[in-house]
């Protein structure tokens, strides 16, 4: 025959494990939270990225993309970006998650035109040859800035 004080014990034991996972649970949850909070970042990131080379290949004005001016630091032989898919993009949180680094590696086409005075060029030129083109691999390298309406680029080089 057990007293009612041993049935207590035996009750408080028993919900003793759920009691300790629960703050688990809570844990957990505010765990799923900012893993969710990152893959959105990280996502909204690649598309702004990609937003920013799709509009470099069309009407080269990134202004909507760039946080100033000075933010794009590109040579300018190079008419068209296109993201080389054979090698992952790297992307680094700063600790406070307010900025960002995103590299990937990128196939970019360069156009250098024709506009010396040496025989070469001018034999070019009266070919109807005004410019030569080449592709070379490069590193796209951004520097991005979170603002109150989302992810910004600060600065962004192919290097």
């Amino acid at each position: 025959m057990t007293t009612r004080r041993e049935a207590l014990k035996l009750g408080a034991l028993a919900a003793a494990p759920v009691a300790a996972l629960a703050p688990a649970a809570a844990l957990a949850g505010d765990d799923n939270a900012a893993r969710l909070a990152r893959l959105e970042d990280e996502r909204a990131i690649a598309d702004l990225v990609k937003g920013f080379v799709r509009r470099f290949n069309g009407s080269k004005d990134c202004a909507a993309f760039v946080a100033h001016a000075g933010a794009v630091r590109i040579d300018p032989q190079v008419s068209a970006i296109r993201h080389d898919t054979a090698h992952d993009p790297q992307l680094s949180f700063a600790e406070d998650g307010r900025s960002a680094r995103w590299q990937s590696r990128a196939e970019v086409d360069l156009v250098s035109a024709f506009d010396g005075d040496t025989t070469m060029e001018k034999m070019a030129r009266f070919q109807g040859q005004g410019s030569a083109s080449a592709r070379t691999s490069r590193r796209l390298a951004a520097d991005l800035t979170r603002t109150n309406d989302g992810w910004t680029i600060s600065h962004v080089t192919l290097a």
